[in-house]
């Protein structure tokens, strides 16, 4: 009976995209803007119990992702952006809460193949507010998009 209690589980995962980049070279650190934005992704997440992080080694990642891992006093995991299995990741992490910094082009093509279908396109380049939420136990996927921060 326990161990169907537990598959039972529902994970959250929360999927961002970095904050602004100072400039297009080939790993900027964030922007004045982007440092905002992640103050203020960490202040939209402040009541939310987060248990996990990943983000990948690129520098406006790691920056947009301990914004919020700071305030929950968590480490960092980072992942390879062309290894990152989703799958896995609930799997590994089932009953907790993750969030996920990645890039404009990784993101929705992590969900798409979570989810099995195209339902998710690249994020324009103008946007640096989207929040993927996934919701996932051992009966159904379900994945929403929300716009929490302009």
């Amino acid at each position: 009976m326990q161990q169907l209690a537990a598959q039972n589980k529902e994970t959250t995962v929360f999927l961002i995209r970095h904050a602004e980049k100072a400039d297009n070279s080939s790993n900027p650190e964030l922007s004045q803007a982007g440092i905002e934005r992640a103050l203020n992704w960490a202040k939209y997440f402040e009541k939310t119990p987060i248990d996990v992080f990943y983000t990948t080694m690129y520098r406006r990642t790691q920056q947009t992702c301990s914004a919020i891992a700071t305030t929950k006093q968590k480490d960092i995991i980072f992942y390879k952006p062309e290894a990152m299995d989703l799958k896995k990741i609930i799997s590994e992490n089932e009953g907790k809460t993750i969030v996920i910094v990645g890039h404009s082009n990784t993101i929705p093509n992590y969900i798409n193949k979570l989810l099995g279908e195209q339902k998710y396109s690249d994020i324009p380049e103008s946007d640096f507010g989207n929040l993927y939420v996934i919701k996932a136990n051992n009966t159904k996927i379900t994945s929403e998009l929300i716009f929490p921060l302009n």
